[in-house]
């Protein structure tokens, strides 16, 4: 838990960061001009005399001046990127055990192997070490006059870790710079692009770091990454022993939104959105029916709950099939448990469903498929009845059936007595869900922006 409350700190202290404020102030300056006339007939005369009197018009001519002044503020993207977390499993040819991060550094990051002393000694895989960042941010880089695709950037943390010596890798913590230059390959949703880099980092490690990075994405936040470079230094107070990572690597990043130079001179309201949900963190209070061992400590308070579900990083995509409601997506990590012995974890799962609106937009119910296949292998079918508050906040109700087993996972990571051996998961289920930071649009607006939005 202690990683994804930093995560929603940081993200909460750079909010700051993401929008460019402009505003245009204007005098209005309103003029009036009154004309009063009145006729005042002398008593007796008429037409019928022939008498010519002088006349009794009065003419009274009045101006009115008002000025005050109207304030307009627009609100404009201010970043090229604004990430959220970032994996990436790396071949090193370092000849010590591998670190276990696995494929895109994130697969087997809860692995029992990845553990010492708990099924056997670390895999020595092909993907050794691991890069691992934090809020990775970009904003345009004003130089060479002005020549275009050149971005500054900057990590809150950055570990890049050769092998599984903890002495082998180098950290950054905020003192760290990057310069990118982007060449693109396709220039709409979702983006391709070379980032050819140089960074440098000052502490708790001195570094430099410098290469390659080829990006497929930003799709709702979503990003597939290939990288090539070197990265060279030392850690200080450590011996000065220095520190040489060639390496080449594949990963991915979530929460992590990237935009043109163009998306930045346009409105958030005209904003290009790519998924029809996009949520920080999901958490379910669940009720299992199969009478397995709370999860929770029922001395302390006793409530109808034996388990909890929670969601990192999760964005749906709308499909265009039959009526354009479908809907698929994934989740960087889910964590499932329907008692005190029955916890699962799942990376990338697989999702798809249906969004029905009751009432509005306000009131939906969401049937949903999902398949977890690593570490645990379970399939989770059930419906959502969610209410969006539209303050990127979502609560509901959720009912399913879970099946599976633990597989390489290890729940004494979580759960201090879990099992160390598989443990299977068969039982239907209740809740209620709350999502404090939850996005959703309407497939029809989706494809709305797409048709409209030529950037």
């Amino acid at each position: 838990m202690k990683p994804i409350l930093i995560l929603i700190l940081l993200s909460a202290l750079l909010s700051s960061c993401m929008t460019r404020y402009e505003s245009d102030t204007y005098t209005i300056t309103v003029r009036d001009s009154i004309y009063r006339e009145h006729v005042r007939n002398a008593p007796g005369s008429g037409s019928e005399n022939g008498t010519v009197f002088p006349s009794s018009r009065t003419t009274r001519l009045s101006r009115e001046s008002l000025s005050y002044d109207s304030t307009y503020e627009r609100q404009y993207p201010l970043f090229l990127r604004y990430g959220g977390i970032e994996f990436a499993g790396l071949i090193t040819g370092s000849q010590n055990l591998g670190l276990g991060a696995g494929l895109l550094g994130v697969y087997t990051v809860l692995d029992s192997n990845r553990i010492n002393n708990v099924y056997h000694a670390k895999d020595n895989s092909i993907f050794k070490g691991q890069i691992f960042r934090v809020i990775p941010l970009e904003y345009r880089l004003h130089w060479f006059n002005e020549a275009p695709d050149w971005t500054i950037g900057w990590n809150a943390y950055e570990n890049i870790a050769k092998d599984d010596d903890p002495s082998n890798s180098l950290r950054s913590v905020g003192a760290n710079l990057y310069i990118r230059k982007r060449y693109w390959f396709r220039d709409k949703t979702p983006y391709l692009f070379a980032s050819p880099f140089f960074g440098l980092s000052l502490a708790p490690s001195a570094y430099v770091n410098f290469g390659s990075e080829l990006t497929f994405g930003s799709f709702g936040g979503f990003n597939l990454r290939a990288y090539a470079g070197i990265a060279s230094g030392f850690t200080w107070g450590s011996g000065s022993k220095s520190i040489t990572t060639p390496y080449l690597g594949l990963g991915v990043s979530a929460l992590d939104f990237i935009n043109k130079v163009s998306e930045t001179e346009h409105e958030w309201k005209d904003y290009l959105h790519s998924a029809v949900e996009v949520s920080v963190f999901d958490i379910d209070l669940l009720d299992g029916f199969a009478g397995y061992p709370n999860l929770f400590n029922k001395s302390i308070a006793s409530l109808p709950i034996t388990g909890v579900g929670m969601q990192l990083a999760t964005a749906h995509f709308p499909l265009d099939i039959w009526d354009g409601k479908f809907w698929a997506g994934t989740s960087l990590f889910k964590f499932f448990a329907l008692g005190y012995y029955q916890a699962v974890m799942s990376v990338l799962p697989l999702r798809v469903g249906y969004r029905q609106y009751l009432i509005a937009e306000d009131l939906t119910a969401e049937p949903f498929l999902e398949v977890n296949y690593y570490p645990s292998s379970f399939v989770n079918l059930g419906g959502r009845l969610r209410l969006n508050t539209f303050h990127d906040m979502t609560v509901g109700l959720i009912v399913g059936y879970a099946s599976g087993s633990t597989g390489a996972f290890y729940p004494r990571i979580f759960i201090s007595q879990g099992s160390k051996v598989n443990s299977s998961i068969n039982s239907f289920y209740v809740g209620i869900s709350f999502s404090p930071k939850d996005r959703l649009n309407t497939p029809e607006l989706v494809h709305a922006l797409e048709k409209l939005v030529q950037w």
